[in-house]
């Protein structure tokens, strides 16, 4: 929201929704960034670079509505999906090794199908098959220092997801939904410390990300569904 005045007047101007707009639109220019942006702060403050690799445990949790051509009758339903998954990071690390900044990556996180059978006389007879995956996954993230819990430091977990929701469904009327990029917030909660290993380090932690909608229309048919991510995840990084 922008303020200013004009003969004594004050006027403002709503800016949120055109700088979404922006970010959604530029958001690869973005992460490329702040990632420079990241390595150029980590080499000023000469601050630890930690690289790793985590092991996550996933619940998505998936619900959603279709309106069908011709009749517009509406079927909802929702989808629950575990799936165990790699992650990568690199992360530059404060000096009392719990903030940190980071970007980290997933390859690909799948999120299961649904099948139904419809029969009636309006032409929308047949099995509909409904899957989809996450790929792509990009999140940029901070740890902020939350005190410790019997001796084992804290951290506030937050970050920014992006994802390519990519459908793999199967359609009576031999059509597809578009796939769509999205984002996500992400907070959560973990620790991490030293291990006797050299410049080893662990981390674990739990976190809920909660996505954009996804809104699309083919052949007449419309479809919006709504994604929540529950996630643990334990992680061994090397420090330099």
């Amino acid at each position: 929201m922008v303020f200013f005045c004009i003969d004594g007047t004050l006027y403002y101007v709503n800016c949120t929704p055109t700088l979404i707009y922006k970010l959604r639109k530029n958001m690869k220019k973005l992460i490329t960034a702040i990632s420079t942006l990241f390595f150029v702060a980590t080499v000023s403050a000469k601050a630890d670079v930690g690289v790793g690799i985590a092991g996550a445990m996933h619940l998505l949790d998936g619900s959603g509505a279709e309106t069908t051509r011709q009749s517009g009758q509406v079927n909802k339903g929702s989808h629950d999906e575990t799936a165990s998954v790699p992650e990568f990071f690199i992360e530059a690390i404060g000096d009392d090794g719990v903030l940190a900044m980071g970007i980290s990556y997933i390859p690909t996180r799948d999120m299961g199908s649904k099948s139904r059978t419809d029969s009636n006389s309006e032409g929308d007879s047949g099995t509909y098959k409904a899957a989809a995956e996450l790929d792509n996954v990009l999140k940029i993230y901070t740890d902020i220092p939350a005190g410790s819990i019997a001796g084992y430091p804290t951290y506030l977990h937050l970050g920014v997801q992006h994802v390519t929701l990519s459908t793999l469904e199967s359609l009576n009327s031999g059509s597809a939904y578009p796939n769509q990029d999205l984002l996500g917030g992400t907070i959560g909660f973990g620790t991490k410390g030293e291990l006797p290993y050299g410049s080893m380090y662990y981390k674990g932690e739990v976190s809920y990300t909660n996505f954009e909608k996804y809104e699309a229309t083919n052949a007449g048919n419309k479809v919006t569904a709504d994604l929540e991510d529950f996630a643990a995840r334990i992680a061994i990084g090397y420090k330099f």
